[in-house]
């Protein structure tokens, strides 16, 4: 009994210590640290200390998340200790960043009031994530806040938003969509022309099938992430002169315009389909490759049932690139197209995790007749491939490059597959001749 209450005694004074040495940081950085718990949590720190005691009150990153619910019969208790958390705050405490991550626990009639509390504390990160079926009255504030910078807005999937006839968000720099249906061509445009200051644009799993046309034209969007759009029939035009970085991660659309994107450094593109497999990509390939022909760093994976690369007048010149990412699956057997088409190439990595069979059935470098691509002889010094499991044409592409890279000084292979293989793909590899004299190999 002694010794239990010896060890009791012991492990609350280690407790008193750490809780002291929590205390001694300063109020900013105790904040920074409570901000990051459930708001429950948050309440509960005030009976830790005396100092303590209205530190949460003073909390200006509010994160409600009814996933903590763990049942549906606790939701009011749930929803009335948000409100008294909210109204015990300071009021002279302004709020940084407001999340609100709904499903079925809380009533649909109090998320407006919650949101509205937030515009009122001139809130400048406004997170939402509303999963309640039908969901449709979004509060009105939400769309005229002139403290808002980053505005994230996910909702049920099918919920529509309709974007009023005055929307304005003057000091809006990032914006985040999800899950969610525009009402009519519109709405789009009212919602990016009313953004005069964005920079950054996501949209993801949005559904356009009730639209003609998605249009984006604002001159001061520097970043766009466009994913997984439901829907192949509509349009997509860009006009976006300032554009550093462009994303498409989509399965086809019937047109696509990318217009005026001089600006260009990084693009990734993705098209292909999972299930799918019917519809023909290359007219959006080919509205891609030419659109973002100007960027210096390209990530590029292409599915399709047949080789895209190899449509009349696809692969545009690439007078910038530098820096080429290709997943060697699918429809890029034709890869050393790419490569002839990028005179100033040099950095290439080529990714074979998802390269199939199908490449087998290719010239990947044994045409002794064929040109080989001028960046290649003369501009590539580094070179990378990953997931590399020796296959016959894995291999003939090593040769290939190591025999025609006359500059190259790295060359990299990340090895997949059954470690028993690995000592023997190594040891091939390190055999082949390179014509670069200062080409140093590695095998990771």
């Amino acid at each position: 009994m002694a010794a239990y209450q010896r060890k009791r005694r012991f492990a609350n004074q280690t407790r008193d210590k750490d809780l002291d040495r929590l205390s001694g940081l300063p109020d900013k950085v105790i904040l920074q640290i409570i901000s990051l718990l459930p708001l429950k949590e948050i309440v509960r720190t005030s009976i830790l200390a005396i100092r303590w005691k209205d530190l949460f009150s003073l909390v200006s990153d509010i994160n409600i998340d009814d996933n903590n619910v763990i049942r549906k019969s606790l939701g009011n208790g749930y929803m009335n200790i948000v409100e008294r958390f909210l109204f015990s705050r300071k009021r002279d405490v302004g709020i940084n960043k407001f999340r609100l991550k709904c499903g079925k626990i809380v009533d649909p009639f109090r998320i407006n009031g919650w949101i509205q509390y937030a515009l009122g504390y001139h809130v400048k990160e406004l997170d939402l994530t509303i999963g309640i079926k039908g969901f449709n009255e979004l509060n009105f504030g939400v769309f005229t806040c002139k403290t808002l910078v980053i505005l994230r807005l996910s909702m049920d999937k099918g919920s529509i938003l309709s974007v009023p006839t005055y929307f304005r968000l003057p000091n809006l720099k990032v914006l985040h969509l999800g899950l969610m249906k525009c009402s009519d061509d519109g709405s789009v445009d009212r919602l990016f022309s009313g953004c005069i200051s964005l920079e950054e644009l996501h949209l993801r799993n949005c559904e356009v099938s009730n639209m003609n046309k998605l249009r984006v034209g604002n001159a001061t969007l520097k970043k766009l992430f466009l994913s997984g759009f439901m829907g192949t029939d509509h349009e997509i035009e860009i006009i976006a002169p300032n554009l550093v970085h462009f994303s498409y991660y989509y399965t086809g659309t019937k047109g696509f315009s990318l217009i005026n994107l001089n600006s260009l450094s990084e693009a990734r593109i993705y098209i292909g389909p999972y299930l799918f497999s019917t519809i023909d990509f290359a007219p959006t390939a080919t509205a891609l490759m030419n659109g973002v022909s100007q960027a210096r760093s390209l990530y590029l994976t292409l599915y399709s049932s047949k080789p895209i690369l190899l449509t009349p007048g696809l692969v545009p010149q690439f007078p910038n690139l530098t820096y080429l990412n290709l997943e060697m699956g699918g429809c890029l057997p034709e890869w050393k197209i790419l490569l002839a088409n990028s005179p100033c190439l040099d950095t290439l990595v080529l990714d074979f995790e998802f390269s199939g069979s199908e490449l087998e059935s290719h010239n990947n470098g044994r045409d002794e007749t064929e040109k080989v691509p001028g960046c290649l002889m003369y501009k590539v010094k580094i070179i990378k491939l990953l997931s590399f499991q020796g296959k016959p044409f894995e291999s003939q592409v090593v040769e290939y490059l190591l025999k025609n890279a006359k500059v190259l000084e790295r060359f990299t292979v990340r090895l997949s597959g059954k470690k028993r293989l690995r000592t023997k793909i190594s040891k091939e590899v390190r055999a082949l001749s390179r014509v670069s004299k200062k080409c140093q190999v590695t095998i990771i």
